[in-house]
C-alpha cells in the first residue's frame, strides 16, 4: 500500500513539472477523435473493430464514466467482473485499472485470445515489461523500440512499470486507458488541472506534450520519468488481406495480397480444412522494396462455398479461434460460368 502511494505522488509530481514544447492550452481528457477517419485509414479488420469498440466505449463515457479503484482490484472484484452481464455497467460502478481496461478491449469487446497462459485473465504491466518471462503473451509480438522511441499502429500496447496503454490514434498521440491520474488541462508545458483517483479513471487521452509524443513518435506519458519501455501487438492486428478476387471455382488457384499471408492458413467457408498459402514467386520478383504486402497463392477448397475468408494468425496447429477475417467476401461457383482471370494484376494493385 505505501508503494502504491508513493507511485501515485511521484506520478502526479513527474507530470506536473513536466516540460511540453507546445505552448497552446491542451485539454488531454477531452479529446476529439475523427472516428471515421481511423477506421479508413488502418488496413488491418482487427485495427478498424478496435477502434469501432473504443468509440463504443467513448459514447457510453458520455452517460457516465468508469473511475479508477480507490482500493487494489482482488478476487472479488475479479469475481464480480466475470459473473456480470453487462461489465461496462459493473466497471462503471466499482471502477477498473488500466490492466483490467484492455482486458475488457480486447476479450470482451474483439473476442480475440489473449492471455496465452490463464484464458480471460487480465495481464499486469509487470508482466508486459518483464521480457525474460512472456508465458502469457504468446498471442503478442514486441514491436521494435527505435532511437527516439517508438512507432506504434493504432492496437498497440505501450507500458512502463506501472502503467499500460492502448494506442488509438498514433499519428495524433490518442490513447485508450484507465489512469489513477489524470491531466485535464495543460498550459505552457505544466498541468494546471488534473483529478485523482474516482475523478480520473478510463478516458480517450490525448498525450498533451510534443516532447513526448509528436509525428507518430511515442515516447512517454508527458514525463522524464514516465517513458514507455516497451510495446507489444497482438498478432491478430499484424495480418490481413488487401486485395483478393471477387470470384472463383472450387479446385482453382488463386492470387491474394495483404500482410503476413506467406505460410499462413486460410480457411473458406463450407470447408473444415484450412489451406496454406504460399508465397508467390512472381509476386516476390517483382515486390517493391518498401511494400511490407506479401503475394501469396493457394488452391480453392473442393467443398469451398462463397463467403469471407479466416486467416490463422497463431502458431502451430491450425484453429478457427486465432483467426481473423477478410474485409471482402469471395463468390464461390460450382460449375464453370466464366470468370475474370485471378492471375490478372488488376485486382493485385
Amino acid at each position: 500500500m505505501k508503494i502504491k502511494f508513493l507511485f501515485v505522488l511521484l506520478f502526479h509530481a513527474f507530470i506536473i513539472n513536466s516540460y511540453a514544447s507546445d505552448p497552446k492550452n491542451t485539454n488531454p481528457s477531452s479529446t476529439d477523435v475523427n472516428w471515421d477517419h481511423l477506421i479508413e485509414a488502418n488496413p488491418s479488420p482487427m485495427a478498424k473493430q478496435f477502434v469501432k469498440s473504443s468509440h463504443t466505449v467513448y459514447q457510453r463515457l458520455l452517460y457516465g464514466g468508469i473511475p479508477y479503484p480507490s482500493n487494489k482490484i482482488n478476487n472479488r472484484w475479479e469475481n464480480g467482473y466475470n459473473t456480470s452481464s453487462d461489465k461496462f455497467v459493473y466497471m462503471r460502478k466499482y471502477g477498473v485499472d488500466c490492466t483490467r481496461l484492455l482486458r475488457y478491449l480486447f476479450v470482451n469487446m474483439l473476442d480475440l485470445p489473449y492471455n496465452s497462459k490463464e484464458k480471460n485473465a487480465p495481464i499486469v504491466s509487470k508482466t508486459f515489461t518483464l521480457q525474460n518471462n512472456q508465458s502469457q503473451l504468446k498471442n503478442f509480438i514486441q514491436i521494435p523500440k527505435t532511437k527516439n522511441g517508438f512507432k506504434p499502429q493504432t492496437g498497440d500496447i505501450l507500458a512502463f512499470p506501472g502503467h499500460t496503454i492502448a494506442v488509438l490514434d498514433p499519428k495524433n498521440c490518442i490513447a485508450i486507458q484507465s489512469s489513477i491520474w489524470l491531466c485535464k488541462e495543460m498550459k505552457n508545458g505544466f498541468c494546471v488541472d488534473s483529478d485523482y483517483g474516482k475523478s480520473a479513471g478510463v478516458s480517450i487521452y490525448h498525450l498533451a506534450s510534443e516532447r513526448f509524443c509528436k509525428n507518430g513518435i511515442w515516447k512517454g506519458m508527458d514525463s522524464d520519468k514516465l517513458k514507455f519501455t516497451i510495446g507489444w501487438r497482438h498478432k491478430a492486428f499484424d495480418t490481413w488481406i488487401t486485395s483478393m478476387p471477387s470470384q472463383a471455382v472450387p479446385k482453382s488457384r488463386i492470387l491474394l495480397k495483404g500482410k503476413n499471408l506467406a505460410g499462413k492458413y486460410i480457411y473458406f467457408p463450407g470447408s473444415k480444412t484450412p489451406v496454406k498459402a504460399s508465397l508467390w514467386k512472381k509476386g516476390k520478383k517483382n515486390q517493391f522494396k518498401n511494400d511490407a504486402n506479401q503475394i501469396v497463392s493457394l488452391n480453392v477448397p473442393h467443398d469451398a462455398k462463397s463467403g469471407k475468408l479466416k486467416i490463422y494468425w497463431g502458431t502451430g496447429n491450425p484453429s478457427l479461434e486465432k483467426t481473423v477475417e477478410s474485409l471482402e467476401k469471395i463468390n464461390i461457383y460450382s460449375n464453370h460460368k466464366t470468370i475474370v482471370s485471378i492471375y490478372k494484376d488488376s485486382y493485385l494493385d
